[in-house]
């Protein structure tokens, strides 16, 4: 099944991503796109439609998920920590490594790496990924995107999704807890586009 084609406002910034006429591949930016939302917004989702727009481009994609780095189901604050590390380790370098979690096992994973070379562009995905990019980091571009998605709908997105049982109430306690982070400076660190309603109807900020 292919990726749902992207809302109109936020494929309309990705032109802008990608490497001016006459520049090589070692001379365009590093982008970073962050899709941050409530469990069952569409962010996985949404994920995969830009990592296929953005290969379709020319782009070189990669995708990192804050909930693979989230150690346990109490821990989003410290896998959000873990992202902004990561982050800010690929600003410097263009290189990051940060321990996975094994949600199977319940225990520590392998060690990710992940790259992030001149251009090309990684998808920061998962609950308090727009906190995790809540810092100044000089030698990439980023952008955020928020998706929002009436409780009812997203409850009924993971019910429908996770065939087990779990305390979506206190997971959502965490995400509003890490939400604050970002948005304490909502001019500097908030979304630029903010996808909205089951429809995924677009709303960007100038």
């Amino acid at each position: 099944m292919s990726a749902p084609a992207l809302p109109r406002d936020l494929a309309t910034l990705l032109p802008d991503l990608r490497s001016r006429d006459g520049l090589g591949p070692a001379e365009g930016p590093r982008v970073v796109l962050v899709v941050d939302g409530m469990t069952g917004s569409g962010k996985s989702t949404l994920a995969a439609s830009l990592t296929t727009e953005l290969a379709r481009r020319g782009w070189r994609t990669g995708v990192l998920a804050v909930e693979d780095l989230v150690p346990g189901w109490d821990g989003l604050a410290q896998g959000v920590d873990l992202a902004a590390q990561a982050l800010r380790e690929l600003a410097a370098s263009g290189r990051a490594r940060a321990r996975s979690w094994d949600w199977e096992a319940m225990a520590p994973g392998p060690v990710r790496e992940v790259v992030l070379p001149a251009a090309s562009a990684l998808v920061l995905e998962g609950c308090g990924a727009l906190a995790a990019a809540a810092q100044d980091l000089p030698g990439l571009t980023v952008i955020r995107v928020l998706l929002q998605a009436p409780a009812h709908l997203r409850h009924a997105r993971v019910a429908a999704r996770d065939p087990y049982s779990w305390d979506v109430a206190a997971w959502e306690a965490q995400e509003r807890q890490v939400a604050r982070v970002w948005q304490a400076d909502r001019l500097r660190w908030g979304p630029a586009v903010v996808l909205t309603g089951p429809t995924g109807s677009a709303a960007r900020r100038e």
